[in-house]
């Protein structure tokens, strides 16, 4: 007679029925759609062991989305502190290693989440801006700010 466990009568939901952390929350609400979907792709790639070692490459989603979109996507996930970044791709054709993260839960006011939108909305506007003098430095502060490593 097999003995069962109460492991196998809990309920274990199915690859499209994933947890996403903070849906409903003020930072998930200013995400984009395009934004919502990088993050299911994230979460979908999450197995409950490789929170700090997650990549999602550009060549995985272009069928899907432009390479400017992705990026923009990229940067408002970990703007608004749903991942980290671990390590910055290279040139060599390394990806991008990102982690989950919890900063979001530190962005319940809709103050911080508007200074946010304003320093990626200063982001874009740089991006499109041409013959701007220091303009990788301006983009490098903005980014750090973005990953709470630049002052205010």
């Amino acid at each position: 007679m097999k003995r069962r466990d109460h492991h196998s009568l809990a309920y274990r939901p199915r690859p499209p029925f994933k947890i996403i952390e903070g849906i409903g929350t003020e930072p998930f609400r200013h995400l984009s759609p395009w934004a919502v979907w990088i993050l299911a792709q994230f979460y979908s790639k999450f197995n409950g062991k490789n929170r700090a070692n997650l990549s999602l490459t550009y060549s995985e989603t272009e069928s899907t989305m432009s390479s400017l979109v992705f990026t923009r996507s990229i940067w408002e996930i970990v703007g608004f502190g749903f991942l980290d970044v671990k390590r910055f791709g290279r040139l060599e054709r390394n990806a991008s290693v990102y982690a989950l993260s919890d900063r979001w839960r530190s962005l319940d006011s809709p103050q911080k989440c508007a200074e946010i939108e304003a320093t990626l909305e200063k982001i874009r506007i740089l991006q499109r801006e041409t013959g701007v003098v220091g303009k990788r430095g301006q983009l490098c502060a903005l980014r750090n700010r973005l990953l709470g490593r630049g002052g205010q």
